[in-house]
């Protein structure tokens, strides 16, 4: 088989000097994609960072709850206003994937984890001759290659688990990626920051192996100054091996009995001098950097305080989740609307709503905001609280010159419909009337007397 221009045998051993066995290009491949750590960092391996797994569920578990709609936009007197189209087939597509076991939560979960991962995200549109779009079968990134023809229109080649090759149109793949140096394919971020998550990784097999032996340094064998005997190579290899075999792992701490002329010292470990903790803590800020994400979001808690975390978590969907989210916006209606579909105005977008909800206080102070000035109307706050509507609750305030906030008598209910929120008496209206209640009582009282 001919890969890259070598010829690759599925064989172990040589077939001929120009011949690569499947074991050397493992090796070969690894040594490419080896740090200066000694860790071999891909979008797959990487997920052994706690730093990478923890932003690639922050993103993709943000991305899951966030639902996708397809909108009508159109202009009216008093501006542009967008409209659900719920019996749309692509917006039914978005909200229930009809492909055996993916879900719409695991289908947007995926796409997200690939899309930091790798920087790309791959699905094949399922449809027939003609009509729309009916399923999306996601593929994995590293399954697909991109090629750009001799015409600049790209070709997909998809590698299925069972081997076999197939190559698709830009038509049929839906493709959203992140930024790309050659302009069609997208870069991983993980390859670009592959060295700092590698000493990460190192840190941790490092951290695991010291406390795996049970915190007990290494031990340097040597001759004493008196032996005057010789050991063969073998014979050296063999009392090494006879050691690893009784006091690694779950043998440590047993008794031990050096052969005449044998002594051991100690190599200690310093973890204080080494900074241990400190590089693990430093590295978890550098991959969050690298990435994009705020620190809180990866365990580092060190500058948050009550206060600002919910600010950072505001702005992580904002700098962070919005983006992606307007990748897979731009991507979905490019691949899945019809021409027609786009010239009468439809669009697909990302509902964040949940995402930034606030705390109870103070999402409650933002629409009644909303509502004094007149943006939205009594049911309108309700559907965003999840409640049913009531009657008269479509009706909107407006903003008086004086600054008080009343009904606009056009938009008032009938005298039999009752309002959405009660008017009030005013105060002094309301002291002026008691006031002269009081004074025809006591005229009446006057009369009756004479």
């Amino acid at each position: 088989m001919n890969l890259f221009g070598f010829e690759l045998s599925m064989r172990r051993e040589k077939k001929g000097a120009d011949t690569f066995t499947l074991n050397d290009w493992i090796a070969r491949m690894d040594s490419l994609l080896e740090t200066a750590a000694g860790v071999t960092v891909t979008p797959e391996t990487a997920m052994e960072s706690p730093t990478v797994q923890a932003v690639v569920k922050a993103i993709s578990g943000r991305m899951a709850i966030t639902p996708f709609h397809v909108y009508k936009k159109t202009s009216t007197a008093q501006g542009e206003k967008k409209e659900l189209q719920p019996n749309h087939p692509v917006n039914r597509l978005l909200q229930r994937p009809s492909v055996e076991g993916v879900s719409r939560v695991s289908m947007w979960s995926d796409a997200a984890s690939w899309f930091v991962r790798y920087g790309n995200y791959y699905a094949v549109k399922g449809q027939g001759i003609t009509g729309p779009v009916r399923k999306l079968f996601p593929v994995a990134p590293n399954h697909v290659e991109v090629a750009q023809q001799d015409d600049f229109s790209l070709v997909y080649r998809i590698r299925r688990d069972n081997g076999s090759l197939r190559e698709y149109r830009a038509a049929d793949v839906v493709h959203a990626r992140g930024p790309a140096r050659n302009g069609y394919r997208g870069d991983s971020p993980i390859y670009d920051i592959r060295q700092s998550i590698a000493l990460e990784i190192a840190a941790e097999r490092m951290g695991a192996s010291f406390f795996g032996n049970g915190g007990l340094p290494s031990i340097m064998f040597q001759f004493l100054p008196t032996y005057t005997g010789n050991w063969t190579k073998q014979q050296k290899e063999d009392f090494l091996n006879t050691f690893y075999q009784a006091y690694a792992n779950k043998g440590r701490f047993r008794a031990m009995m050096l052969p005449k002329g044998v002594d051991w010292k100690d190599v200690p470990v310093d973890n204080d001098k080494a900074q241990f903790l400190a590089t693990r803590q430093f590295q978890r800020t550098v991959i969050a950097g690298g990435l994009g994400v705020p620190p809180h979001l990866v365990g580092d808690l060190q500058k948050a305080t009550y206060n600002n975390v919910e600010q950072q978590s505001i702005d992580f969907i904002l700098t962070v989740v919005l983006p992606v989210l307007r990748e897979f916006e731009a991507a979905l209606e490019r691949d899945l609307l019809s021409p027609s579909d786009l010239n009468s105005g439809l669009i697909i977008r990302a509902n964040l709503d949940a995402a930034l909800r606030g705390d109870f206080k103070t999402r409650q102070e933002g629409l009644n905001i909303q509502r004094q000035a007149g943006v939205i109307s009594a049911n309108e706050w309700r559907e965003r609280e999840g409640m049913n509507p009531r009657a008269g609750g479509d009706t909107y305030y407006e903003q008086g010159p004086s600054g008080q906030t009343s009904m606009p008598a056009v938009d008032a209910p009938d005298s039999g419909t009752p309002n959405d929120t009660p008017d009030l008496p005013d105060e002094n209206a309301q002291r002026n009337g008691h006031s002269m209640q009081h004074q025809l009582d006591r005229m009446g009282d006057l009369a009756r007397r004479l």
